[in-house]
C-alpha cells in the first residue's frame, strides 16, 4: 500500500504543473454553499470530480501539458514513477472515449459512511478500504446508513494535496492495473456521493469518496412535543 500512495503523491505533485494554467470551470451549485454539512474543501472536491463528469475534454487538456516532463518513468530528472508517461497517456486515451455525465448528488448516507472511515482511519493511521479490527467494507460500512442499489463503490486519497490534485491522481491511476478510481468517478453506474475529508497521522489529510448507482437513507425518528410519552414514529426513508 504504501508502495502506492508514494506513486499518487508524485503525481499529484505533477498535476501542480497545470492548475496555474487550467481555464474555470463553472462549479456544480452555487458559490460559498456547502450542503449535507459538506466543508468547503469537501465541497470544492466534489465540484472538481463533477466538473470533470461533464467536461472530460478539459481534464485531457490538463493531462496532456505533462508530456514534455517526463522521460521514461522520471518526472523532471528525478521522481520515479511506476508507469511513467505510459499511465497518463492511457488516460487521456480514456477520456477520449466517455461522454459528459451528470454530476453526483450528495447522498446523506454515504456521506456518513465516507465520514467513519476517515474517522476510523484518522485515529489508526491505516490506509486501504478496510475498517480496522472488523475488516468491513464499503458494503457493510453503509448499512447503518441505508440502502443502495446498482454498483457500490469507494476511492480514496492521501496526502496534503489541492482537489484538481486528487482528482487528477485518480484519473492517471499509475499502478493501478483495473484503473478503478478513474472507472469510478467517471461512470454512470454511479450516480450518487458521499464525501469526506480529514486528518489523517502520517499523510497529513486523507479523503474518502463513497458512490452508489442509487441510495435510500435511512432517517432517525421525527421528534414531537409527546416524543417521550408515546411510541416513536418508524424510520422515514429518502431515496436520491
Amino acid at each position: 500500500m504504501k508502495v502506492r500512495l508514494v506513486g499518487l503523491a508524485i503525481l499529484c505533485t505533477l498535476a501542480v504543473v497545470v492548475i496555474s494554467k487550467s481555464p474555470a470551470i463553472q462549479a456544480q451549485g452555487k458559490p460559498g454553499l456547502s450542503p449535507k454539512g459538506m466543508s468547503k474543501a469537501e465541497w470544492e472536491f466534489l465540484n472538481e470530480i463533477n466538473s470533470a463528469r461533464a467536461h472530460p475534454d478539459v481534464y485531457i487538456s490538463y493531462l496532456e501539458q505533462l508530456k514534455p516532463l517526463f522521460k521514461g518513468k522520471v518526472y523532471r530528472g528525478s521522481l520515479e514513477t511506476q508507469e511513467g508517461w505510459a499511465a497518463v497517456e492511457d488516460a487521456i486515451a480514456f477520456l477520449r472515449t466517455v461522454k459528459p455525465e451528470s454530476p453526483f448528488n450528495v447522498s446523506s448516507g454515504l456521506q456518513l459512511a465516507a465520514k467513519a472511515h476517515v474517522k476510523d482511519q484518522s485515529l489508526s493511521g491505516a490506509t486501504g478500504h478496510e475498517t480496522q479490527g472488523s475488516g468491513a467494507m464499503i458494503e457493510d460500512r453503509v448499512k447503518p446508513f441505508g440502502s443502495w442499489e446498482g454498483a457500490i463503490g469507494e476511492n480514496l486519497s492521501y496526502g496534503n494535496d489541492s482537489a484538481r490534485e486528487r482528482l487528477l491522481t485518480w484519473l492517471i491511476d499509475d499502478g493501478v492495473s483495473t484503473r478503478g478510481h478513474r472507472k469510478r468517478v467517471m461512470s454512470s453506474d454511479y450516480r450518487v456521493a458521499g464525501l469526506s475529508c480529514g486528518k489523517h497521522t502520517e499523510y497529513g489529510t486523507m479523503c474518502c469518496l463513497t458512490l452508489a448507482g442509487a441510495f435510500t437513507d435511512s432517517l432517525p425518528p421525527a421528534k414531537t412535543a409527546n416524543s417521550n410519552k408515546t411510541k416513536p414514529a418508524p424510520p422515514k426513508a429518502r431515496k436520491f
